[in-house]
Protein backbone atom coordinates (compact mmCIF):
# COMPACT_ATOMS: atom_id res chain seq x y z
CA UNK A 1 0.00 0.00 0.00
CA UNK A 2 2.48 1.96 0.88
CA UNK A 3 4.36 1.66 -2.49
CA UNK A 4 1.53 2.73 -4.29
CA UNK A 5 1.15 5.65 -1.72
CA UNK A 6 4.61 6.87 -2.58
CA UNK A 7 4.32 5.90 -6.51
CA UNK A 8 1.44 8.53 -6.86
CA UNK A 9 2.86 11.03 -4.28
CA UNK A 10 6.69 10.95 -6.43
CA UNK A 11 4.55 11.74 -9.57
CA UNK A 12 2.17 14.21 -8.15
CA UNK A 13 5.50 15.93 -6.77
CA UNK A 14 7.32 16.40 -10.43
CA UNK A 15 4.23 17.85 -11.92
CA UNK A 16 3.86 20.01 -8.87
CA UNK A 17 7.20 20.94 -9.33
CA UNK A 18 7.30 21.20 -13.20
CA UNK A 19 4.28 24.07 -12.21
CA UNK A 20 6.33 25.87 -10.18
CA UNK A 21 9.38 26.49 -12.16
CA UNK A 22 8.05 28.24 -14.69
CA UNK A 23 5.95 30.39 -12.62
CA UNK A 24 9.52 31.04 -11.05
CA UNK A 25 10.93 32.13 -14.15
CA UNK A 26 8.40 33.97 -15.04
CA UNK A 27 8.26 36.21 -11.54
CA UNK A 28 12.14 37.01 -12.42
CA UNK A 29 10.84 38.37 -15.94
CA UNK A 30 8.78 40.85 -14.24
CA UNK A 31 11.36 42.53 -12.99
CA UNK A 32 12.46 43.63 -17.11
CA UNK A 33 10.75 43.88 -20.16
CA UNK A 34 12.48 41.91 -22.50
CA UNK A 35 10.91 42.95 -25.06
CA UNK A 36 13.01 44.02 -28.28
CA UNK A 37 16.04 43.47 -25.71
CA UNK A 38 19.10 41.51 -26.55
CA UNK A 39 20.68 38.93 -23.56
CA UNK A 40 22.96 42.00 -23.29
CA UNK A 41 20.52 44.52 -22.64
CA UNK A 42 19.56 41.90 -19.86
CA UNK A 43 22.34 41.88 -18.31
CA UNK A 44 22.44 45.43 -18.12
CA UNK A 45 19.22 45.36 -16.51
CA UNK A 46 20.24 43.68 -13.84
CA UNK A 47 23.15 45.67 -12.86
CA UNK A 48 21.00 48.51 -12.73
CA UNK A 49 18.65 46.41 -10.01
CA UNK A 50 22.38 45.63 -8.26
CA UNK A 51 22.56 48.71 -7.67
CA UNK A 52 19.59 49.29 -5.78
CA UNK A 53 20.64 50.54 -2.40
CA UNK A 54 20.76 53.98 -0.05
CA UNK A 55 19.68 57.04 -2.14
CA UNK A 56 18.06 55.44 -5.04
CA UNK A 57 14.72 54.35 -3.46
CA UNK A 58 14.12 57.82 -3.20
CA UNK A 59 11.47 58.73 -0.52
CA UNK A 60 8.17 61.19 -0.86
CA UNK A 61 8.08 63.54 1.84
CA UNK A 62 6.64 66.63 0.31
CA UNK A 63 3.14 67.94 -1.44
CA UNK A 64 3.04 67.98 -5.37
CA UNK A 65 4.80 71.23 -6.81
CA UNK A 66 1.58 73.13 -8.32
CA UNK A 67 3.62 74.62 -11.38
CA UNK A 68 6.23 72.70 -12.23
CA UNK A 69 8.36 76.33 -12.61
CA UNK A 70 8.42 76.10 -8.65
CA UNK A 71 10.62 73.27 -8.32
CA UNK A 72 14.60 73.94 -8.40
CA UNK A 73 14.99 72.65 -11.26
CA UNK A 74 17.70 73.29 -13.95
CA UNK A 75 17.62 70.29 -16.37
CA UNK A 76 17.56 73.04 -19.43
CA UNK A 77 21.32 73.97 -18.56
CA UNK A 78 22.21 69.94 -17.78
CA UNK A 79 20.01 68.23 -20.74
CA UNK A 80 21.94 66.07 -22.65
CA UNK A 81 20.94 65.71 -25.96
CA UNK A 82 18.72 62.64 -27.49
CA UNK A 83 21.43 61.22 -29.12
CA UNK A 84 23.85 61.11 -25.99
CA UNK A 85 20.98 59.60 -24.06
CA UNK A 86 19.98 57.12 -26.49
CA UNK A 87 23.76 55.47 -26.18
CA UNK A 88 23.94 56.36 -22.21
CA UNK A 89 24.14 53.04 -20.63
CA UNK A 90 21.23 52.26 -18.16
CA UNK A 91 23.35 51.85 -15.24
CA UNK A 92 25.11 55.86 -15.96
CA UNK A 93 21.73 56.85 -16.34
CA UNK A 94 20.47 55.68 -12.91
CA UNK A 95 23.27 57.42 -11.31
CA UNK A 96 22.65 60.58 -12.73
CA UNK A 97 18.67 60.03 -12.46
CA UNK A 98 19.79 60.23 -9.04
CA UNK A 99 21.83 63.00 -8.71
CA UNK A 100 19.41 64.67 -10.57
CA UNK A 101 16.72 63.96 -7.99
CA UNK A 102 18.89 64.85 -4.88
CA UNK A 103 19.47 68.20 -6.65
CA UNK A 104 15.82 68.76 -7.24
CA UNK A 105 16.60 68.74 -10.76
CA UNK A 106 13.54 66.88 -11.03
CA UNK A 107 12.61 67.41 -14.94
CA UNK A 108 16.04 65.87 -15.42
CA UNK A 109 15.92 62.88 -13.11
CA UNK A 110 12.33 61.92 -15.01
CA UNK A 111 13.65 62.42 -18.49
CA UNK A 112 16.62 59.81 -16.96
CA UNK A 113 14.41 57.52 -15.69
CA UNK A 114 11.98 57.40 -18.41
CA UNK A 115 14.63 57.18 -20.93
CA UNK A 116 15.87 53.67 -18.77
CA UNK A 117 12.14 52.53 -19.37
CA UNK A 118 12.40 53.08 -23.02
CA UNK A 119 15.67 50.48 -22.95
CA UNK A 120 13.10 47.78 -21.79
CA UNK A 121 13.88 47.80 -18.03
CA UNK A 122 11.00 47.90 -15.53
CA UNK A 123 11.95 46.64 -12.00
CA UNK A 124 9.68 48.19 -8.90
CA UNK A 125 12.28 50.28 -8.37
CA UNK A 126 12.46 52.07 -11.33
CA UNK A 127 8.79 52.79 -11.77
CA UNK A 128 9.18 53.85 -7.75
CA UNK A 129 11.68 56.21 -8.92
CA UNK A 130 9.51 57.49 -11.48
CA UNK A 131 6.51 58.01 -9.94
CA UNK A 132 7.89 59.98 -7.19
CA UNK A 133 9.82 62.12 -9.87
CA UNK A 134 6.09 62.83 -11.24
CA UNK A 135 4.80 63.97 -8.05
CA UNK A 136 7.01 66.22 -7.13
CA UNK A 137 6.62 67.79 -10.74
CA UNK A 138 2.97 67.41 -9.79
CA UNK A 139 1.48 65.25 -12.43
CA UNK A 140 -0.73 63.14 -9.58
CA UNK A 141 -2.49 61.07 -12.03
CA UNK A 142 1.36 59.94 -13.69
CA UNK A 143 2.35 59.00 -9.88
CA UNK A 144 -0.69 57.00 -9.34
CA UNK A 145 -0.12 55.22 -12.53
CA UNK A 146 3.55 54.17 -11.89
CA UNK A 147 3.03 53.58 -8.19
CA UNK A 148 0.39 51.08 -9.19
CA UNK A 149 2.98 49.83 -11.87
CA UNK A 150 5.55 49.58 -9.31
CA UNK A 151 2.97 47.18 -6.70
CA UNK A 152 2.45 44.91 -8.81
CA UNK A 153 5.43 44.10 -9.34
CA UNK A 154 6.11 43.98 -5.53
CA UNK A 155 2.92 44.14 -3.86
CA UNK A 156 4.54 43.94 -0.23
CA UNK A 157 6.72 46.82 0.02
CA UNK A 158 5.58 49.43 2.39
CA UNK A 159 7.08 52.44 0.51
CA UNK A 160 5.09 51.51 -2.28
CA UNK A 161 1.75 51.43 -0.25
CA UNK A 162 2.40 54.19 1.66
CA UNK A 163 3.31 56.55 -1.29
CA UNK A 164 0.48 55.44 -3.32
CA UNK A 165 -1.97 56.19 -0.26
CA UNK A 166 -0.27 59.67 -0.04
CA UNK A 167 -0.61 60.49 -3.87
CA UNK A 168 -4.39 59.48 -3.75
CA UNK A 169 -4.83 62.14 -1.37
CA UNK A 170 -3.98 64.41 -3.99
CA UNK A 171 -7.14 63.50 -6.41
CA UNK A 172 -10.29 64.64 -6.63
CA UNK A 173 -12.63 61.95 -6.83
CA UNK A 174 -13.52 60.49 -3.42
CA UNK A 175 -14.72 56.46 -4.39
CA UNK A 176 -16.14 54.18 -1.90
CA UNK A 177 -15.58 50.88 -2.41
CA UNK A 178 -17.84 48.21 -2.47
CA UNK A 179 -16.88 45.81 0.37
CA UNK A 180 -15.97 42.41 -0.77
CA UNK A 181 -16.92 39.39 1.14
CA UNK A 182 -14.64 38.80 4.22
CA UNK A 183 -12.80 35.80 3.04
CA UNK A 184 -11.74 36.78 -0.08
CA UNK A 185 -10.35 40.24 1.19
CA UNK A 186 -8.62 38.22 4.04
CA UNK A 187 -7.27 35.61 0.73
CA UNK A 188 -6.30 38.54 -0.94
CA UNK A 189 -4.38 40.26 1.72
CA UNK A 190 -2.42 37.32 2.62
CA UNK A 191 -1.73 36.83 -1.04
CA UNK A 192 -0.15 39.93 -1.40
CA UNK A 193 1.76 40.37 1.56
CA UNK A 194 4.51 38.86 -0.31
CA UNK A 195 5.99 38.73 -3.91
CA UNK A 196 5.12 35.99 -6.47
CA UNK A 197 9.00 35.42 -6.23
CA UNK A 198 8.67 34.48 -2.87
CA UNK A 199 6.24 32.22 -2.88
CA UNK A 200 7.42 30.25 -5.82
CA UNK A 201 10.35 29.97 -3.42
CA UNK A 202 8.51 29.00 -0.47
CA UNK A 203 6.19 26.03 -3.01
CA UNK A 204 9.48 24.61 -4.01
CA UNK A 205 10.62 24.34 -0.11
CA UNK A 206 7.25 22.93 0.79
CA UNK A 207 7.76 20.26 -1.95
CA UNK A 208 11.39 19.22 -1.50
CA UNK A 209 10.27 18.90 1.99
CA UNK A 210 7.01 16.56 1.12
CA UNK A 211 9.44 14.53 -0.59
CA UNK A 212 11.80 13.84 1.92
CA UNK A 213 9.01 13.42 4.55
CA UNK A 214 7.87 11.00 2.09
CA UNK A 215 11.14 8.81 1.63
CA UNK A 216 10.71 8.72 5.77
CA UNK A 217 7.47 7.75 5.57
CA UNK A 218 8.62 5.12 2.91
CA UNK A 219 11.80 4.13 5.16
CA UNK A 220 11.33 5.15 8.89
CA UNK A 221 12.03 2.82 11.54
CA UNK A 222 9.04 3.15 13.68
CA UNK A 223 5.15 2.73 12.61
CA UNK A 224 4.92 6.49 14.61
CA UNK A 225 7.92 7.79 12.66
CA UNK A 226 6.00 6.70 9.50
CA UNK A 227 2.55 7.70 10.63
CA UNK A 228 3.80 11.46 11.46
CA UNK A 229 6.00 11.56 8.62
CA UNK A 230 2.97 10.93 6.48
CA UNK A 231 0.80 13.46 7.91
CA UNK A 232 3.34 16.39 8.16
CA UNK A 233 3.65 15.90 3.79
CA UNK A 234 0.19 16.83 3.62
CA UNK A 235 0.17 19.18 5.24
CA UNK A 236 3.15 20.63 3.51
CA UNK A 237 1.77 19.59 0.11
CA UNK A 238 -1.28 21.79 0.65
CA UNK A 239 1.20 24.69 1.88
CA UNK A 240 2.60 24.29 -0.88
CA UNK A 241 -0.02 24.07 -3.22
CA UNK A 242 -1.08 27.74 -1.67
CA UNK A 243 1.94 28.97 -2.22
CA UNK A 244 1.79 27.82 -6.08
CA UNK A 245 -1.63 29.26 -6.81
CA UNK A 246 -1.07 32.81 -4.87
CA UNK A 247 2.27 33.03 -7.53
CA UNK A 248 0.39 32.24 -10.52
CA UNK A 249 -2.47 34.79 -8.89
CA UNK A 250 -0.37 37.47 -8.88
CA UNK A 251 1.21 36.37 -12.20
CA UNK A 252 -1.81 36.37 -13.94
CA UNK A 253 -3.00 39.77 -12.34
CA UNK A 254 0.61 40.90 -13.58
CA UNK A 255 0.02 39.97 -17.18
CA UNK A 256 -3.89 41.37 -17.46
CA UNK A 257 -4.89 44.67 -18.90
CA UNK A 258 -8.01 44.98 -16.47
CA UNK A 259 -6.77 48.15 -14.66
CA UNK A 260 -6.43 51.74 -15.88
CA UNK A 261 -5.74 55.50 -14.27
CA UNK A 262 -7.63 58.25 -15.88
CA UNK A 263 -4.55 60.75 -16.88
CA UNK A 264 -6.87 63.80 -18.11
CA UNK A 265 -7.40 66.73 -15.47
CA UNK A 266 -11.35 66.03 -16.67
CA UNK A 267 -12.96 62.94 -18.12
CA UNK A 268 -16.92 62.47 -18.92
CA UNK A 269 -18.40 59.26 -18.42
CA UNK A 270 -20.76 58.68 -20.93
CA UNK A 271 -23.83 56.03 -20.95
CA UNK A 272 -22.69 54.82 -24.36
CA UNK A 273 -19.38 54.87 -26.58
CA UNK A 274 -20.03 58.12 -28.20
CA UNK A 275 -19.82 61.84 -27.84
CA UNK A 276 -23.79 62.31 -28.26
CA UNK A 277 -24.08 60.03 -25.61
CA UNK A 278 -25.37 61.28 -21.79
CA UNK A 279 -23.02 62.26 -18.98
CA UNK A 280 -22.84 59.85 -16.41
CA UNK A 281 -20.79 61.38 -14.37
CA UNK A 282 -17.03 63.30 -14.41
CA UNK A 283 -13.53 61.42 -13.24
CA UNK A 284 -10.68 63.24 -12.30
CA UNK A 285 -6.68 62.25 -13.08
CA UNK A 286 -5.48 59.31 -10.77
CA UNK A 287 -8.47 57.97 -10.39
CA UNK A 288 -8.24 54.04 -10.87
CA UNK A 289 -10.97 52.12 -12.92
CA UNK A 290 -11.46 48.65 -13.79
CA UNK A 291 -11.75 47.91 -17.81
CA UNK A 292 -14.80 45.61 -18.75
CA UNK A 293 -14.90 46.25 -22.39
CA UNK A 294 -13.07 48.03 -25.34
CA UNK A 295 -15.15 49.10 -28.60
CA UNK A 296 -12.83 51.55 -30.99
CA UNK A 297 -11.57 54.39 -29.22
CA UNK A 298 -13.75 54.02 -26.38
CA UNK A 299 -13.80 51.94 -23.07
CA UNK A 300 -16.12 50.86 -19.96
CA UNK A 301 -15.12 51.18 -16.82
CA UNK A 302 -15.83 50.03 -14.31
CA UNK A 303 -15.70 52.14 -10.65
CA UNK A 304 -14.85 50.57 -7.12
CA UNK A 305 -18.38 52.08 -5.84
CA UNK A 306 -19.80 50.31 -8.72
CA UNK A 307 -20.56 52.74 -11.73
CA UNK A 308 -19.74 51.89 -14.75
CA UNK A 309 -19.85 54.10 -18.19
CA UNK A 310 -17.88 54.48 -21.36
CA UNK A 311 -14.63 56.81 -21.57
CA UNK A 312 -12.41 57.72 -24.42
CA UNK A 313 -9.39 55.12 -24.28
CA UNK A 314 -7.23 58.45 -24.68
CA UNK A 315 -8.17 59.94 -21.57
CA UNK A 316 -6.76 56.81 -19.67
CA UNK A 317 -3.85 54.70 -19.64
CA UNK A 318 -3.11 51.43 -18.79
CA UNK A 319 -1.49 50.08 -15.76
Amino acid sequence: MRGIIMKRAHIFLLVATLISAPLFVSAEELKYDQAGQSEQSGQAGQSVQSEQSGQQQLQLQTQPAQQEGTTNDQSDVNKPSTAQLATTPATELWDMANESYTAAEYKLALEYFLEIEKKGYASWQLFYNIANTYFKLGFNGKAVLYYERALRLNPSERDIQNNLRHAKEFTVDRIEEIPDFILKTWVRDINYKLSSDTWVTFSIVFFILVALLLLSFRYGPTPGIRKLSFFVSMLLLLAGITATLFAWNQRNAYHKEHEAVIMMPVSTVRSSPDVSGTTLFILHEGTKAQIIEKLGKWVRIELADGRQGWIASEDIELI
